[in-house]
């Protein structure tokens, strides 16, 4: 299935907008993509997770059956939970360099616990990074497709959704201890993940219907009063000032730990509005023009894993924060180069998998040596 370069486009403003927040927080690179109230990379990068996989998985499910389909889900969760040891691990030894402040400053985690103990919490999902801790969010609402892919295959997409707004409004007026994920066992909550499947589980339903809705032509074709609304919708929430006063007086309609209401309305209106935007870019302009933000949303995973990872590293080995502006800056481009390269090597190498890389390298080196051999013969 030929790949749609305005989602790919739009997942990597989403690592672009998470980079820019992380490592250069309030200064003017990262001022573009949170202009906007209440909407981030992160809640971008759920939202597409799940458009995708409704894209992915209607045509694995049509060509190949719903077993191939648990499969590949199974291969999926596998790889999430890989990429998020890695970013456990990478706070597990940054915490044997660090004092216990510098730590908890750098990672947001409790650095007082014995290492085995980390280790044990970090093969266990339990020692979240902060900006390292999204993956956890998207494997428990990845295995919810081993439900919702049979009902989409029957057509009972409105049970899905009707589930999801029960399990949102439920989350909303009555969470449970259960429903939340924490940073570290003894840390606070990071995500209420009933909150948070109200992006993930209505976009897969989009996806899913992408082609009978005909979404991508309705999105282009409303893209004027799509964009007049975002943005009035925008300038009303950072300074109306009678909306100002109403959220000050209603703080749970806009928190980021319980997704609510108006952060998950304002998250949908505005990927919506930015892919638009990005499909009528590519029908305009040169595709290469683009290029950077589609490569990198082709390895969204990757990049997010590169750009946690960084979160760590950087600070601890290169210099400590705070950082200036300049530095800051120079620090955000060379991160997002760093993932824009990767995902460039992925693609000349052919790396359509990581557990495929050791070989096509093996094979490359092997490659000029037989060929030396050819000639010596």
């Amino acid at each position: 299935m030929s790949r749609d370069l305005a989602i790919d486009a739009t997942r990597g403003l989403a690592i672009w907008s998470m980079i820019s927040l992380h490592f250069a927080n309030g200064m003017l690179i990262a001022l573009p993509t949170h202009a906007f109230p209440l909407v981030d990379g992160m809640s971008a990068f759920v939202l597409l997770s799940g458009l995708v996989l409704g894209l992915v998985y209607r045509g694995w499910t049509q060509r190949h059956g719903l077993q191939f389909a648990y499969q590949r889900l199974a291969q999926r969760l596998l790889v999430l939970y890989v990429a998020q040891v890695v970013i456990s691990l990478a706070a597990v030894a940054t915490a044997t360099l660090l004092s216990g402040r510098e730590y908890f400053l750098v990672a947001r985690l409790p650095g007082d616990a014995p290492f085995f103990q980390q280790l044990w919490w970090a093969l266990t999902l339990r020692f979240l990074p902060g900006g390292g801790n999204i993956l956890v969010v998207y494997l428990v609402l990845m295995t919810f497709a081993f439900a919702v892919v049979p009902l989409l295959m029957r057509g009972r997409w409105t049970w899905v959704l009707a589930a999801s707004g029960a399990l949102y409004v439920v989350s909303q007026v009555a969470p449970a201890w259960w429903m939340y994920l924490n940073a570290a066992p003894d840390g606070g909550p990071i995500q209420n993940w009933a909150a948070w499947q109200v992006l993930f589980i209505p976009a897969m339903v989009v996806g899913w219907q992408w082609e009978q809705w005909q979404v991508r032509r309705r999105l282009d074709a409303a893209l004027p009063r799509l964009t007049a609304l975002t943005v009035l919708v925008g300038v009303l929430l950072a300074h109306g000032l009678w909306i100002e006063r109403w959220l000050w007086q209603a703080p749970e309609l806009l928190g980021k730990v319980e997704l609510g209401p108006l952060r998950a309305l304002a998250s949908w209106l505005v990927v919506a509005c930015v892919y638009a935007v990005f499909g009528r870019l590519l029908q305009w302009m040169r595709r290469d023009w683009l290029r950077p933000l589609v490569s990198v949303g082709t390895r969204s995973l990757d990049a997010y894993v590169i750009q946690a990872v960084a979160l760590l590293a950087l600070p601890t080995l290169f210099a400590p924060r705070p950082w200036g502006a300049g530095l800051s800056t120079l620090i955000v481009l060379a991160v997002f180069a760093t993932c824009w390269g990767w995902a460039e090597f992925r693609r000349h190498r052919g790396v359509d998998k990581l557990h495929r890389l050791p070989a096509i390298l093996a094979d490359a080196a092997a490659t000029p040596q037989r060929g030396a051999t050819l000639v010596r013969a």
